[in-house]
């Protein structure tokens, strides 16, 4: 008799250092990831799991970090249905709807309904920071920008930029599956013609940009800021998340000191996005 494959859901709690600890996972082939607001989930195949804890937990100790997360087994029933059954429709904004293809808006009108179907990556508007990006690159996207998404995983802020008017959007991502996810979900969303992804961080950029977005975390921000800088053209506006509330003044004095305007800030639960202009020369 032919035993059911079981598998297994690891509950991180988030922190700031998500990025690398979910880097350390991906190097496993997880089957998938869930982001939430306050906790983000990653699925194995049960019976590989203790091999990858191993490594992981050898990874966490020779980084300096740790990790808190919770574990649970189950059968292989239909675990991609438990998987799209997790991923529902959500209202980032009064413009934005966020929904898997598999779940169809009947009645968003007057909503820019965004098809985004997930896979390693992340940007499906269950995490706080994709939401108060979207919303504030609603007030600052001009009609005809040229737009940058770094860290662009599932590509939702690129596919949503060129949605609401931008005249092209390049997004660039380290992660393999997050470049094969965003050309795909551009295409779902009829607009894979002006959105152009590319493997790699910054040094994929190509020219000048009017309008920066970074979702990434707070020590690569602060990093790649001159860079930004460097691409965005002359009254050009930027737009900066993955980090928390807490760690805003450190953002606010790096832009300032770049001679960049903070023009707005916002924050969900503890997290928080901060937006600043480019003075015209």
């Amino acid at each position: 008799m032919k035993r059911n494959k079981r598998f297994l859901r690891a509950r991180f709690q988030s922190t700031a250092h998500d990025a690398t600890v979910q880097g350390m996972l991906i190097t496993h082939d997880p089957l998938g990831f869930l982001e939430e607001d306050q906790w983000w989930e990653v699925y194995f195949e049960a019976e590989l799991w203790p091999a990858v804890e191993v490594s992981f937990l050898r990874r966490l100790e020779e980084e300096g970090l740790t990790a808190a997360y919770e574990l649970e087994t189950f059968d292989q029933q239909n675990w991609n249905q438990e998987w799209e059954d997790s991923i529902q429709p959500i209202k980032v904004s009064d413009r934005f709807l966020i929904t898997p293809s598999w779940h169809p808006v009947a009645d968003a009108e007057g909503m820019t309904v965004l098809i985004i179907d997930p896979k390693m990556s992340f940007g499906t508007g269950y995490h706080a920071t994709t939401r108060l990006m979207l919303r504030l690159m609603e007030g600052l996207l001009r009609e005809g920008d040229r737009v940058l998404d770094v860290g662009t995983g599932t590509g939702v802020l690129a596919i949503a930029a060129v949605r609401c008017g931008a005249r092209e959007a390049d997004g660039v991502d380290t992660d393999e599956w997050s470049y094969d996810n965003a050309l795909e979900n551009a295409q779902r969303n009829g607009v894979a013609e002006h959105c152009h992804f590319r493997l790699g961080s910054i040094e994929q950029a190509n020219g000048e940009y009017d309008l920066i977005l970074s979702n990434i975390t707070k020590i690569d921000n602060l990093q790649l800021l001159p860079t930004f800088l460097h691409h965005l053209t002359s009254g050009g506006r930027i737009v900066l998340s993955g980090f928390y509330a807490q760690d805003a003044p450190d953002l606010h004095m790096a832009l300032s000191n770049l001679g960049l305007q903070v023009i707005s800030e916002e924050t969900e639960d503890e997290w928080c996005a901060v937006s600043a202009s480019k003075e015209v020369a």
